[in-house]
């Protein structure tokens, strides 16, 4: 195994990692959003956390040109979903006087910490395999 390959490998296991993470710590963003009036925001919640989990399986899976479109379209829909669910709950902290920002504190910061890893996970993942990815679909 190449250092491109274990790079991928790792990336990719992160990319998982938070994915599956980002379920797994669900509770924490379903008490953040049970104090926002907002009745959008868990499809945007559940759009970030089902897309987020589509891409960490999009990175570990790519044999194809196909699977890099899908690994990227996957962290850009997690993202803009975890992006508008970042805004609601900005919105909502301003517009409620009971809410504070200490009350949404850790599920914000989760979100925010997951988009940034998706987005560069995926440029990454992407980048470092297409060579790998083109030379296999040539020989097909």
């Amino acid at each position: 195994m190449t250092q491109r390959e274990f790079f991928i490998r790792i990336v990719a296991g992160i990319l998982l990692i938070v994915g599956v993470g980002q379920l797994a710590i669900s509770q924490i963003h379903i008490e953040a959003i049970t104090k926002v009036f907002a009745n959008q925001i868990g499809f945007y919640l559940f759009l970030f956390m089902i897309f987020g989990l589509t891409t960490g399986f999009n990175a570990v899976l790519i044999e194809k040109p196909l699977s890099i479109a899908s690994l990227i379209g996957s962290a850009i829909l997690s993202s803009v979903g975890g992006f508008i669910y970042l805004r609601i709950l900005q919105a909502e902290v301003v517009t409620q006087e009971q809410l504070t920002m200490g009350d949404i504190n850790d599920s914000f910061r989760y979100v925010a910490f997951s988009i940034v890893v998706y987005l560069v996970g995926a440029i990454l993942v992407s980048f470092l395999s297409w060579p790998d990815v083109k030379a296999s679909s040539q020989h097909v």
